[in-house]
């Protein structure tokens, strides 16, 4: 901050201007205390987004910087006697009464509206700490409170820039999660290409045009996919991925992220000359910057219904079934679901850890890809200690899986998997304990002297549909 020469002032004052100072502060104090009760709820509502995590672990640390800032300064401007200042405690946020309950966004909801009334708040103690002289005018170098004010209305306003730029990702995110995919008609949806979150964040951002961090780098050029392409479509055959930044079309580049409406406009009208025009292309050449910078060209088909480009390779599959799932329906159908969706939500929080890819969910069951079958196993027994954790901390309200992993050879087309590796997984699945894993010999010879698990061999199985005896081993779980 860029400081004046300033005349010389009495310093702080006592009197009605210093309990109205120190009732502000109060009031910001049990404010914080609130941002930090509620972000517990929030962060597990966006426990599976990345970048929601890293903007509620930084918010967290400033809330408790700004208790602790707050705590010192008013020792300096309390009750003559210099007691210690109150306890902070923060009254229940009653909105969050059934904080289980909250969706993604109505989690980011209610965290943006807790940092805009703490923002307004700061704003307020600026001015009310001026009038009390409690400020740089004042001969205080450190600490005033006019300074802190000011220092964590910024910290704040950033934070409210940050989530402007979230709320259109966290929306598709979630939307996605929930199985809607995008069903608009622009000439990207044809692609598989949803721009429907690069749009929401153009529209927010530059309605709130005013930067608050002037240091930040330039924008680069392109607009990223702020979602996976859809399942099945031609965008997700030809390799690209959430993350990649599209940087030209047929060699024309698309425009700067600063004016993302424009860039997305552009973008748009670029694709519709390609894809639909009279000169229509049979293949759309995309330049893409991948995450780790590198730029490389992606021919996309652009007839939505082309056939299916069929791929062979060698992977190791994991086929998960939740116990008793169906029985549990029948007895108490909406007890079930949410016991599915937890389930649903851990298994996700686990498997893109050990390089999992989803394939797809089947009712109360997962089809997952790995490239190893250490990673594979390594991510099974990962899932199965956090359910029992998960269950001891539940008494009777538990869920158990059974797990079965194979390597081998598999197709895959339109965003699925077939071929004897899917078989085989899906039928030593049952054969595993309620919250154990079985695996195939093939499994076993890749990974029995590298994970910290007994393994235990049954005897070949004849399985449906598979010709040959198939040896199979339960896997037990450590405790």
């Amino acid at each position: 901050m860029t400081r004046t020469p300033r005349p010389q002032e009495p310093g702080l004052r006592a009197g009605p201007h210093r309990s109205r100072e120190l009732k502000h502060i109060h009031s910001l104090l049990r404010l914080e205390g609130q941002i930090l009760e509620a972000l517990a709820p929030i962060s597990t509502s966006l426990k599976e987004h990345p970048a929601s995590i890293a903007l509620l672990g930084r918010l967290r640390a400033l809330a408790e910087e700004h208790i602790a800032e707050w705590k010192v300064r008013m020792v300096g401007i309390g009750a003559p006697d210099r007691t210690p200042p109150p306890t902070v405690e923060a009254p229940p946020v009653a909105f969050l009464g059934l904080s289980d309950q909250l969706t993604p966004t109505v989690g980011l909801e209610v965290l943006y509206g807790l940092i805009s009334q703490a923002t307004f708040a700061y704003a307020v103690l600026h001015v009310v700490a001026h009038r009390q002289c409690d400020s740089y005018w004042a001969g205080i170098e450190e600490g005033n409170s006019a300074d802190l004010a000011e220092e964590h209305m910024t910290d704040y306003t950033q934070a409210i820039e940050i989530l402007h730029r979230l709320i259109s990702d966290v929306t598709v995110w979630e939307l996605t999660r929930d199985g809607l995919e995008c069903r608009c008609v622009c000439p990207s949806c044809g692609l598989g290409i949803c721009m429907c979150g690069s749009h929401g964040t153009a529209t927010v951002v530059e309605t709130w045009r005013t930067s608050m961090d002037p240091g930040r780098s330039p924008p680069e050029a392109g607009l990223t996919l702020m979602s996976p392409p859809r399942r099945a479509s031609v965008a997700l055959r030809a390799g690209l991925e959430r993350g990649d930044s599209i940087v030209g079309v047929d060699g024309q580049p698309v425009g700067v992220a600063s004016e993302l409406s424009t860039s997305i406009s552009d973008w748009s009208q670029k694709l519709k000359k390609v894809i639909s025009g009279p000169e229509a292309e049979e293949r759309v050449r995309l330049r893409v910057r991948r995450p780790s910078g590198k730029v490389q060209d992606v021919l996309v088909a652009t007839d939505a219904q082309s056939p299916p480009i069929k791929e062979r390779r060698l992977a190791a599959i994991m086929f998960t079934d939740m116990v008793g799932f169906t029985a549990l329906a029948q007895k108490d159908e909406p007890r079930a679901l949410e016991l599915l969706e937890e389930q649903r939500n851990l298994v996700r929080s686990e498997y893109p850890r050990f390089k999992g890819r989803e394939i797809k969910t089947m009712g109360d069951a997962f089809l997952l890809e790995f490239s190893s079958a250490l990673d594979a196993a390594s991510c099974a027994l990962a899932i199965q200690r956090s359910i029992r954790k998960r269950n001891r901390s539940r008494g009777t309200e538990r869920f158990l899986l059974r797990i079965g992993i194979h390597v081998g050879d598999l197709v895959s087309a339109g965003g699925d998997i077939f071929g004897d590796a899917v078989n085989i997984a899906s039928r030593i699945e049952p054969m595993a304990e309620p919250g154990g894993i079985c695996v195939t010999q093939q499994v076993y010879d890749q990974v029995w002297n590298k994970v910290p698990a007994k393994m235990d061999e049954l005897a070949q199985c004849r399985l449906k549909n598979v010709t040959r005896p198939v040896g199979v081993y339960r896997v037990s779980v450590p405790r």
